[in-house]
């Protein structure tokens, strides 16, 4: 697997990188959306959450899906949020104390690699990020082996076309897609 320099992986070099610069003004656009049009509420309204479950946010971001997901799974639920980015990561451990939620852990990810045991989740979601995967292959092979057998992984197109999306996802031979709505579609392995 093919290993960048610390200092390049976050310079903003790439797609899947951004400056540390970059992912605050990220944060405050996501902040400024959610104020102004209630946009997380309404997109996470449509991934069916159910107490119990446990659930991976990949790619997490600023952490903008992990409070209504704790409250969706509940207290025997649990919520692992993933990022690359090591200020997501910070951004989660902020919201878990200020929100005091007991059920929602923080795991970085090296690559696409995550130390989670294989069959973790019953659903594994990806919002807003998919179009910044430079190796979707590798991308959706992580997140197959981070679903359980009847589990189910939900994708959101991000800033690309649908077609694009479909066209990885078929690609990568590791996922069948189950559903396809407005907002995402929905995989199985």
């Amino acid at each position: 697997m093919e290993t960048k320099k610390l200092s390049d992986r976050f310079s903003g070099k790439d797609r899947e990188s951004m400056s540390n610069l970059g992912f605050n003004a990220m944060t405050l656009f996501m902040k400024l959306m959610d104020i102004v049009g209630g946009h997380s509420r309404k997109n996470f309204q449509s991934l069916g959450l159910k107490a119990g479950q446990t659930v991976i946010d990949y790619g997490c971001g600023p952490a903008r899906y992990i409070g209504f997901a704790s409250n969706a799974v509940g207290e025997k639920g649990k919520v692992f949020a993933v990022d690359i980015h090591p200020l997501a990561i910070a951004k989660v451990k902020e919201k878990i104390e200020k929100l005091s939620l007991t059920n929602v852990e923080a795991v970085f990810a090296e690559n696409y690699t995550t130390p989670l045991n294989s069959e973790t989740a019953d659903v594994v979601y990806a919002l807003d990020m998919f179009h910044m995967v430079e190796k979707p292959e590798d991308f959706l092979n992580e997140l197959s082996r981070l679903v359980k057998k009847e589990g189910v992984i939900i994708i959101e197109d991000g800033h690309q076309p649908r077609t694009t999306t479909i066209q990885k996802i078929e690609q990568s031979g590791c996922l069948k897609i189950i559903q396809e709505t407005k907002s995402h579609i929905k995989c199985q392995k």
